[in-house]
């Protein structure tokens, strides 16, 4: 029976996996493998969860258009607003610079109050320039696009920090203006940011940029993959390729160790297994090359992945959300805090997990701006949290797992000083995180079926078709959340040997 073994259980990788669920036959085993003793432990868990539509460079935009329209339909079947905290999202680029207002602590959002301050957070200094290989990313990454930050491959606006905003086109930020109804003036401006009105500028409307928590999004992809028969290896990794050189009519096979206290068996040898493979998804994010010259050692040529490092703090803030008030004052009458959820036809179902009904009743931001050296973002969230990032030092060395980052106090200070500087003193510090994004030289992603002669000697799977089965999907930078559900479409469809459903074919350049 056709078999595929998904290396790397991060959103790219689960997203491959519940789409071959869906497409293959009932027959095609799928396997997940993920060496990491806790999940989705590095970006698939701590990003921003950023969704956009048309914000990309020309040769990812059918790719970012198909994953968008991915994600909503995803949350319209499965009530991805209580789930995964799907919201469409209202995106402003903030001109730090006359942006912050000196209203009192107790009303920082007074937009009547029109005296500025210059509060920025964290260091100054020239922004960090991260590299590739040792060269400056300028002399690889041709610069185009407006503001000359998008690139060629759309990551220039990262490798340089300064703000995402800058790749977003200008008929994309017009037409979002033209079709707004008001927002600058009305209920959808961030009044959770202490921010003049005046210095926000409307780049995006709710149609095309939205908001995930991505770790509930991966839970939600893992639950579906395991009730559909996936078998998840973990804390596991992927040792060899082997075939039975003997046996002019063996199949491959992928050896996969396990880690971590399954690691022996119960007489002290090392626990493996040897699964049967027609085809190989590398899915390893900023730990592909190592995986991949582990299972092809003799290789002609090595995808060249590095990473960028991306510092990050959730926070709770007592301006987000706002409460709405009914217009009917006599229904606050003896209400409960937390008042249950609607019910009647049309009303959003909850569970134990589900966000807040007062939550439900706002549309969330995204916030893109420069401040303390780098281009903070700062995101209100579905469940009630404020994501903020940003911080991408260049020096952060990559570690053997994702659980084992280290994270520097240093940096998450000045992440916190520029949240209490845009949202108030007395924020709830959440969480804090350090997440490592995987970066291609072109700075576009990789989607691609690796050809037999690339792998260099030794067994290599057959693929639907005998002709390689190979295939390799990383090297997403900041866009992994929003690209991925049409990442898993696009991979599964080369498995299964369709039509893939967006051009990736600039894409497949490696």
């Amino acid at each position: 029976m056709p078999t595929t073994v998904i290396l790397g259980a991060g959103i790219i990788g689960l997203s491959t996996a519940h789409s071959l669920t869906l497409l293959a036959p009932p027959e095609h085993r799928i396997h997940l493998v993920e060496p990491a003793p806790e999940l989705f432990a590095s970006a698939s868990g701590k990003a921003a969860g950023f969704v956009a539509k048309d914000w990309f460079a020309p040769a990812i935009a059918p790719l970012g258009n198909l994953s968008f329209d991915l994600h909503r339909a995803l949350a319209d079947k499965h009530n991805g607003r209580a789930r995964w905290g799907f919201s469409e999202s209202i995106s402003y680029s903030l001109d730090h610079d006359d942006s912050l207002s000196t209203t009192s602590a107790d009303d920082p959002t007074d937009p009547s109050d029109t005296t500025a301050g210059d509060t920025k957070g964290g260091g100054g200094g020239e922004p960090e320039r991260a590299s590739i290989d040792g060269q400056n990313v300028d002399d690889q990454i041709p610069v185009s696009g407006r503001n000359g930050s998008q690139g060629q491959g759309g990551l220039d606006w990262l490798l340089n920090n300064v703000s995402r905003a800058t790749v977003v086109e200008g008929d994309v930020v017009e037409k979002a203006q033209s079709e707004s109804t008001g927002a600058n003036d009305g209920d959808d401006l961030p009044h959770w940011l202490r921010a003049k009105p005046e210095a926000l500028q409307l780049i995006s409307d709710r149609k095309s940029t939205a908001q995930v928590l991505p770790r509930q999004l991966c839970e939600f992809l893992l639950e579906q993959c395991l009730a559909a028969g996936v078998t998840l290896h973990q804390p596991a990794r992927a040792t060899k390729v082997w075939r039975d050189e003997h046996d002019p009519a063996a199949v491959t096979r992928i050896r996969v160790e396990y880690l971590g206290p399954l690691a022996q068996t119960s007489d002290g040898r090392a626990r493996t297994v040897d699964i049967p493979c027609d085809s190989i998804v590398i899915a390893a994010g900023c730990w592909t090359p190592q995986v991949y010259t582990t299972l092809f050692p003799n290789a002609n040529r090595i995808p060249r992945i590095t990473h960028l490092a991306g510092y990050s703090v959730t926070f709770k803030s007592k301006y987000w959300p706002p409460v709405r008030l009914p217009a009917n004052r006599e229904a606050l009458k003896g209400s409960a805090p937390n008042p249950p959820a609607p019910s009647g036809p049309g009303a959003a179902t909850t569970t134990s997990s589900s966000v807040s009904a007062l939550v439900q009743s706002n549309v969330c931001h995204a916030i893109f701006t420069n401040a303390g050296g780098f281009a903070p973002e700062i995101f209100s969230r579905a469940n009630g949290d404020v994501w903020l990032g940003g911080l991408n030092p260049a020096s952060t060395q990559l570690p053997e797992l994702p659980t084992d980052a280290t994270l520097d106090p240093g940096e998450i200070e000045r992440l916190l000083a520029v949240g209490r500087a845009l949202c108030g003193e007395d924020i709830d510090l959440r969480t804090e995180g350090l997440c490592f994004r995987p970066v291609s030289v072109t700075g576009r992603p990789i989607i691609t079926r690796l050809h037999e002669a690339d792998l260099g000697d030794g067994a290599k799977p057959g693929g639907h078709d005998g002709a390689g089965g190979v295939y390799v999907a990383t090297g997403h930078g900041p866009w992994g959340i929003s690209l991925s559900l049409g990442t898993g479409r696009v991979v599964s469809e080369m498995v299964l040997g369709r039509e893939t459903s967006a051009d990736v074919s600039a894409l497949m350049k490696w």
